[in-house]
């Protein structure tokens, strides 16, 4: 007996010509499908297992894979006319493959669909652990891992926001690159994001002081019930003009890129070290439009350390350790996010335009695809 199974397809590549630049649109280039089916009893698993979609979790990098394949990056493009593939977590239904059971909950890269027979493998590059670090890593190797059932604990949705790549991404940055100590005064910009609402709970734990910027007085209400000491909405006042009237600050944690980033080598101490873990305000802008910053003479004149990094750099050190702390924090309260969910895999194209906009919600947008 067939049971459908809708999915959202990448149907079209926005603004080609231009590379990055072009929100996604629903219907245009993100398409819920809901004309496939699947027998969920006789589907062959040829050695897998077949899983349920329970969360999805639209994230910033999916953007950057909407991209023709002639244009290099640091992920693998999407397959027009394939599932989009993102983080989500899922339920195991049936099983083929050792150590993977009936009920199981797992948490990775799942294609956009109700129902999938795993490990999905259309267009996937794997790589042979002697071209490690790839220059151009496949997100789809992150593969699913089995993680606790929460039992009540926390709800399933912390993790596409703590639990999940917007946690770990702040953890593994923050602890391998940060140079974060007691006393030292951190700076995060998009505070109010998945990632910088981890970092700026971190740095909290660690005790420092925190400044933090966001786009909305809503947002920067939310910062400080975080803890924040110093939150300011950036569209009201400027980077450069609040930083001056609110530095000194050694540790610049940067989402943002352009003027933030700019301001903040403007103003950081000397021997300070930034971390950069995106470029919000470049990510729908065409190449030739990017923020151009001016003040770079200024790294070498204030020694400045910045790193980029990406998250697979620093799973191998610190991945164990997040997974071994954080879910427990999270249990006690001592770790906080709100998530801002929309129910609906038919919703997710919205959910993921929602997520890029990012002044319509506070916290983590989350696609709620089924309750169990």
């Amino acid at each position: 007996m067939t049971t459908p199974n809708p999915r959202v397809i990448f149907a079209k590549i926005p603004e080609a010509a231009q590379g990055l630049a072009g929100l996604p649109l629903p219907g245009e280039h993100l398409v819920y499908d809901n004309s496939p089916v699947i027998d969920l009893e006789n589907v062959p698993l040829n050695g897998g297992f077949l899983t349920k979609m329970l969360v999805l979790s639209p994230e910033p990098a999916l953007r950057e894979r909407m991209r023709d394949p002639k244009l290099q990056s640091y992920t693998t493009p999407f397959i027009l006319g394939a599932p989009v593939i993102g983080f989500g977590i899922v339920v195991v239904l049936r099983s083929e493959k050792e150590g993977i059971k009936v009920g199981d909950y797992m948490y990775g890269q799942t294609p956009w669909e109700v129902y999938t027979v795993q490990p999905y493998i259309e267009g996937r590059i794997d790589y042979k652990e002697s071209d490690w670090p790839p220059a151009t890593f496949d997100m789809d190797s992150l593969a699913l891992q089995v993680v606790p059932n929460p039992g009540g604990a926390f709800p399933l949705t912390r993790y596409a926001s703590l639990l999940g790549t917007p946690g770990l991404s702040a953890f593994v940055g923050f602890e391998g690159l940060a140079e974060a100590a007691p006393g030292k005064t951190i700076f995060v910009s998009a505070g109010a994001s998945g990632v910088g609402s981890m970092v700026v709970q971190l740095s909290k734990l660690r005790g420092m002081k925190v400044i933090a910027s966001a786009g909305t007085d809503e947002k920067v209400e939310y910062l400080k019930s975080l803890g924040v000491d110093v939150a300011f909405n950036y569209k009201k006042e400027g980077y450069s003009s609040f930083l001056a009237k609110n530095k000194p600050f050694q540790v610049y944690w940067d989402n943002v890129g352009g003027e933030a980033l700019e301001a903040a080598i403007e103003h950081i101490e000397p021997f300070s070290h930034i971390v950069c873990c995106g470029s919000l305000g470049d990510y729908q802008r065409a190449p030739e439009e990017r923020y151009g910053i001016k003040n770079t003479t200024l790294i070498f004149k204030r020694r400045l350390t910045i790193r980029g990094f990406l998250v697979p750099d620093l799973i191998p050190k610190f991945a164990g350790k997040f997974f071994a702390e954080i879910p427990a924090l999270v249990a006690q309260g001592k770790l906080k996010s709100q998530e801002s969910i929309i129910e609906g895999l038919e919703n997710a194209p919205d959910a993921f335009l929602r997520m890029l906009k990012g002044g319509e919600s506070v916290g983590k947008v989350v696609v709620l695809v089924s309750k169990e």
